[in-house]
């Protein structure tokens, strides 16, 4: 290989990485629209003590209702939901039954 096509392939090969991770950043700090979730009986309670409700599921027993506005990309082991006026809860993603997003 010449010196030039070296230069190709390095000036490739950083476009590429650079591309993927202008990607990676941006899926992991992105909010997604939520219609609302359910919980288990563990994460209502994390929401009760945050100060948010929590409202039992008419249509699913031992599950919780929750309305969350966004929540965080599924990455991490924790979920980040906001709430209303600014406010955030982060609670385990098993505690988590069902997401329901909008749109």
């Amino acid at each position: 290989m010449t010196g030039r096509e070296k230069w190709v392939v390095a000036i490739l090969a950083a476009g590429v990485f650079a591309i993927l991770l202008g990607i990676f950043i941006t899926a992991t700090r992105t909010r997604i629209p939520v219609s609302h979730i359910y919980v288990n009986a563990q994460g209502a309670h994390l929401l009760a003590q945050a100060g948010e409700s929590a409202t039992a599921a008419a249509d699913w027993p031992g599950a919780f209702r929750a309305n969350p506005k966004a929540a965080d990309a599924a990455f991490w082991p924790t979920a980040t939901l906001d709430f209303g006026g600014g406010h955030s809860v982060t609670l385990p993603r098993r505690d988590v039954l069902l997401w329901v997003y909008r749109g």
